[in-house]
């Protein structure tokens, strides 16, 4: 186990120093507004009930976030000052950044000893200080690497102004199958961890939902989770990307993650 969490923090050093040279990463890393600083970290140590909700980017981190608050009116959090939906400049006392009473304006704030859900991507980028702070128990969300990975593709060219093409260069499906790596090793290492299929919520949200609401501390209805599944219903499908990838991605693919993948249920067959 010792080598095997090595490597991964080899690698994540390696790919940490590769986002430092992006210009839009270091100014973010230079922001405490988007990141915090250490002295808030240090007292965000003192909430005990940190619930991280942990999932590669494009993974569902949003959505689920939505779903937990409709179903509690418990606003959740992220580890950084998110955009997309825009949050709040003011750090809490937990240790994150929320949207002005939640995605939709009507959730009410976590207070001190009940559970506060924190999303984060650590370790795809290490951004914020409030990454890596105590917590009682991780939620990862977990979606197949092709789905990701084109959504992933997709999201950082229209957040460059450009036009995302139909099948995305091999440097970027390289980067994003070595970062995808590293996160998943991470928090298969990390203690405490419950892991969902995205797959497998989309399919079925309303027990799943439950699950994970449990596993929070949150007690709600079964009417307070339909309610929620209603409103905020899964958009659409699985494996909905496998087009925009050439036979040569997908064996790139397999050769370097077939056996995680196997490990997470996750096939390409014929490759």
């Amino acid at each position: 186990m010792f080598s095997a969490l090595l490597a991964i923090v080899l690698v994540s050093n390696d790919y940490n120093e590769e986002l430092s040279l992006n210009p839009k990463i270091k100014g973010y890393q230079e922001n405490h507004l988007i990141i915090g600083t250490p002295l808030q970290a240090e007292k965000a140590k003192k909430w005990e009930n940190r619930v991280y909700l942990a999932t590669y980017p494009r993974s569902g981190n949003h959505w689920m976030r939505y779903l937990i608050e409709e179903a509690t009116g418990i606003a959740t959090s992220s580890t950084y000052r998110d955009f997309d939906p825009l949050h709040l400049e003011s750090v809490f006392p937990w240790g994150g950044f929320c949207c002005d009473h939640g995605y939709e304006g009507h959730a009410r704030y976590p207070i001190q000893g009940e559970s506060v859900v924190v999303k984060t991507h650590f370790p795809f980028i290490y951004l914020s200080w409030f990454e890596r702070l105590p917590y009682i128990k991780a939620i990862r969300i977990i979606r197949h690497p092709i789905d990701s990975f084109y959504s992933l593709y997709v999201y950082e060219i229209k957040n460059s102004n450009a036009v995302p093409e139909f099948r995305m260069p091999q440097r970027d499906l390289r980067r994003f199958i070595r970062s995808w790596l590293q996160f998943q090793q991470y928090w298969d290492f990390a203690e405490n961890v419950l892991t969902i299929r995205y797959e497998d919520f989309y399919n079925n949200p309303s027990p799943y939902l439950k699950l994970i609401l449990e596993v929070i501390g949150y007690k709600v209805s079964q009417e307070a989770i339909e309610r929620a599944v209603v409103k905020h219903p899964p958009r659409g499908g699985v494996l909905k990307h496998l087009h925009h990838f050439s036979d040569e991605d997908l064996y790139i693919i397999q050769t370097e993650l077939g056996s995680l993948m196997e490990q997470y249920g996750y096939t390409l067959d014929g490759y």
